[in-house]
């Protein structure tokens, strides 16, 4: 009997669902801006604590000269100074001892980088006029004692700000104390600015150097917009910083500058001081321009979505 071919199945037709429809894509969740602002609050005390161990390290670098080892710990302790300004109310009064003592460090190499700054500045406004070594003698390397007293006061810091915690902080309160930093520079640099005197000028300087380490802090929550801003503070006191400096080393012009030399050189000084007011004033109208409210404003977004990161300061 010849063999008959099966019947073919027909084949089953797949009708395949869109890609959408199968497999829903998964939403990405927002970061929760209060767990964010959470962790910048723990990264804000770390890095706090990490201040005193920096410090010593810095210290024992003795492939540095001593003047750049004695300039590099001072902006540190700034740097120090002006994060414990963000403290919590909680911690207010343990953060504000703390800088105090602070201040005592940085004052005991103050002589020392008074004495080269005189030098430099003289040198940058007179080139080829002033007697460097006259005007400031290489510095001598800080006595082992006193280096150890440092030290000793940088672990007993350290070891007071084991005992801190933010752990009932919600992190609102970094912005809170941002805010009255801003506002403190924007109000002290309504006073015009080439005018202004000494003591003022120190004292708007000061607020700028802390506006310019605590943008440098928050920095990675918004680096477009952060990084310029922190730029433009570093130049803002660098230039009031020059002004000062130059104030100083006028009064040096006897040991460094011959006398038939000294008005000509107190001219140029005098000339300086008003070409470094002016660039300051042009800085401030546009890194002060935003009001303290819109500031914070968007430095709270940042906060809330993008998390922190370490910062060298020095």
């Amino acid at each position: 009997m010849p063999r008959t071919k099966a019947p073919s199945t027909p084949a089953r037709t797949i009708l395949r669902a869109p890609r959408s429809a199968r497999r829903p894509e998964r939403e990405h969740a927002a970061p929760d801006g209060t767990a964010m602002l959470r962790r910048w609050a723990r990264h804000w005390l770390r890095t706090c604590r990490e201040v005193p161990s920096r410090a010593s390290r810095l210290l024992d670098r003795t492939e540095r000269s001593p003047e750049k080892r004695i300039h590099d710990f001072r902006r540190l302790m700034k740097a120090w100074r002006s994060l414990l300004k963000l403290a919590p109310a909680a911690l207010a009064g343990e953060a504000r001892a703390l800088r105090g003592e602070i201040k005592l460090l940085r004052q005991n190499f103050g002589e020392a980088r008074d004495a080269t700054v005189v030098a430099k500045t003289l040198e940058e406004v007179l080139p080829g006029r002033v007697n460097a070594a006259e005007a400031s003698p290489p510095a001598a390397p800080v006595p082992r004692e006193e280096l150890a007293a440092v030290r000793a006061t940088l672990d007993q810091l350290s070891a007071e700000m084991e005992r801190w915690s933010v752990a009932s902080e919600g992190g609102g309160f970094l912005l809170a104390a941002f805010k009255r930093t801003y506002r403190k520079a924007r109000r002290r640099a309504r006073h015009d600015v080439t005018e202004m005197g000494l003591k003022r000028l120190h004292a708007w300087r000061t607020a700028v150097i802390d506006l310019g380490y605590q943008l440098s802090f928050f920095k990675p929550a918004d680096p477009a917009k952060l990084e310029p801003q922190e730029g433009a503070a570093e130049r803002l006191r660098s230039h009031l910083g020059t002004v000062v400096d130059l104030d100083m080393a006028r009064e040096h012009l006897s040991d460094a500058v011959p006398a038939k030399r000294r008005e000509g050189a107190e001219r140029e000084i005098a000339r300086s001081i008003v070409k470094r007011r002016r660039k300051a004033a042009r800085i401030a109208d546009s890194l002060l321009d935003e009001r303290p409210k819109t500031m914070c404003a968007h430095l709270a977004e940042g906060l809330a979505s993008r998390g922190p990161r370490r910062i060298r300061f020095v």
